[in-house]
């Protein structure tokens, strides 16, 4: 459970049709981002990646494939996160390596850049909150 919600640092529930209703129980994890000044854009690329939003605010939806990172995701909301949408995708074949790197380089458009996170799946993030073009480390635990 704490790797996918690390994955979901940037990457949590959109307010379309993932969005997780009230009734199920949310697990809230604390991260540990160190972003850079600029971090997170004031406006999303053309796919809408880095484009600001707020918690419940379903800025994201673009048909359920954006997500918003201070919303929840598979049960899991993180705490402490700067608010934009992101694109995420899980992998569901953990065995078949970088996943970035079948997505290719347009998956999360222009200025973006791809993240994997061990073989789980992966989210992007607006290249100005990639310091030398690396994705941050996460840190992350319970509140």
């Amino acid at each position: 459970m704490l790797t996918l919600s690390a994955l979901a640092a940037f990457g949590c529930s959109a307010g379309g049709g993932g969005q997780i209703p009230d009734a199920h129980p949310v697990d809230a994890y604390e991260v540990g981002l160190d972003l850079p000044p600029g971090c997170p854009p004031e406006a999303g690329n053309e796919k809408g990646v880095g484009k600001p939003c707020t918690p419940g605010g379903n800025e994201c939806p673009n048909n359920g494939t954006l997500q918003c990172t201070c919303d929840p995701f598979l049960g899991i909301k993180l705490v402490g996160v700067p608010c934009f949408c992101t694109l995420v995708s899980v992998n569901s074949n953990p065995d078949a390596g970088d996943l970035c790197a079948a997505l290719g380089t347009s998956f999360c458009g222009s200025n973006a850049g791809c993240c994997s996170y061990l073989s789980i799946g992966t989210y992007c993030a607006p290249n100005i909150c990639l310091p030398e073009g690396v994705c941050p480390p996460v840190s992350v635990g319970q509140p």
